[in-house]
């Protein structure tokens, strides 16, 4: 698990991004970037539960945290941040408010010396928080965090990319395992169930399957309540995952049950959706924009004469969250790699009515500014 020492380091990375933005704060809700900053993890209600992350160069990390709760929660509050397990150098404070009262007056009043120039909110905030703190914040400039904050949970650290490691390497062992037992006369929730199995029994939780035969495979997210049954000539797509000390996995494998030559228009697919996904580790260097990224995968499909059936973007970052920033589309010119960032790389190609292939692998952006395989590797052939 991430060990506290690192949620100094982490606010500390906050801090200095904070000043370079000439900002005060960032006011965060339960989710991801709470969990990053605080270790707390929460479920949102309609009742505000906040933390406040306010710089101040006084403390070890750089950044004064305070606990923003309703009163009732409080004690539970104080069990979660017991829970938590921050270093010494975080000393947390805690807030109440009453049901009567603003939840928006007490951030102002966490937010102490930063209530003058600019707060950021986190972007997953929702939007009556926002409002709620801009209502009470007349001298503030109340922006969602930009790009540079965000940036910092998109850059992995070592011990980050040693989970995602392991979880991916986990999930595809379960995957291969899996394909060995598919066989003909099987429907789609056969096979769930035993790549369910087999995640969980991998130390996976939050697991998740997509099991697509045949045709259903032609709807990138599947054909909701249309079961298919395997053949002895079918294509199988399983598309899974699960979660792994609070690190998402996310593995693709595309497969075949015929022989060699059954049909030669989809083994064509197949290879030109493996040259894409070489191409990409390949040519893909930091600094590159994550739009290069996605053509050096589209351009290799398009020449195969399958462009206009690769319909959706390259990859996803991925983390704590399956789907996170950077996103690998051909529009996103403004988000460049940076070492330690891990996306998902996976294009596709998918016919209506006939087929649908899809290859998948996690990859992280190594100091070398390279790309790296956070699996055993890609697949070598559908079989």
């Amino acid at each position: 698990p991430i060990q506290p020492g690192e949620y100094v380091e982490r606010q500390k990375r906050l801090a200095k991004v904070l000043k370079d933005e000439n900002a005060g704060a960032l006011v965060v809700e339960p989710g991801p970037t709470m969990t990053y900053y605080t270790n707390i993890a929460w479920s949102l209600t309609e009742r505000p539960f906040l933390v406040v992350l306010r710089l101040d160069d006084e403390l070890p990390s750089g950044i004064n945290m305070t606990i923003v709760t309703p009163m009732f929660e409080a004690t539970r509050a104080l069990e979660a941040l017991k829970r938590a397990n921050l270093s010494e150098e975080i000393q947390p404070s805690v807030i109440e408010w009453v049901e009567d009262g603003s939840p928006y007056k007490a951030v102002k009043k966490a937010l102490g010396g930063a209530n003058e120039g600019t707060v950021f909110v986190d972007k997953d905030i929702r939007m009556f928080i926002f409002d709620g703190i801009d209502d009470v914040s007349n001298e503030i400039k109340v922006k969602m965090a930009p790009r540079s904050i965000r940036t910092l949970r998109m850059v992995k650290s070592s011990a980050e990319i040693d989970i995602l490691r392991c979880a991916n390497h986990a999930t595809l062992a379960a995957l291969q395992l899996v394909r060995t037992y598919v066989q003909p006369g099987m429907v789609e929730s056969e096979i769930t169930k035993m790549m369910t199995d087999a995640l969980e029994t991998a130390g996976l939780d939050e697991t998740w399957v997509l099991a697509l035969v045949d045709e259903n495979a032609a709807f990138p997210h599947g054909e909701p309540g249309i079961q298919r049954t395997v053949t002895e000539n079918s294509t199988v797509l399983i598309d899974t995952g699960g979660r792994l000390l609070g690190y998402q996995a996310d593995v693709t494998r595309t497969f075949f049950l015929s022989e060699r030559g059954h049909n030669q228009t989809i083994e064509d697919a197949w290879y030109s959706v493996r040259r894409a996904q070489e191409n990409v580790l390949n040519r893909s260097n930091s600094g590159d924009s994550c739009a290069e990224v996605d053509l050096y995968a589209r351009r290799v499909i398009e020449k195969a004469g399958f462009g206009q059936f690769f319909t959706h973007r390259l990859g996803h970052g991925i983390g704590e969250e399956m789907h996170e920033e950077p996103y690998m589309n051909q529009g996103n010119h403004e988000q460049h790699l940076s070492p330690g960032m891990t996306f998902s790389v996976e294009p596709g190609i998918y016919i209506t009515g006939e087929f649908g292939i899809r290859l998948e692998d996690i990859v992280v952006v190594n100091q070398e500014g390279k790309l790296e395989v956070l699996t055993s590797g890609l697949a070598q052939n559908p079989w």
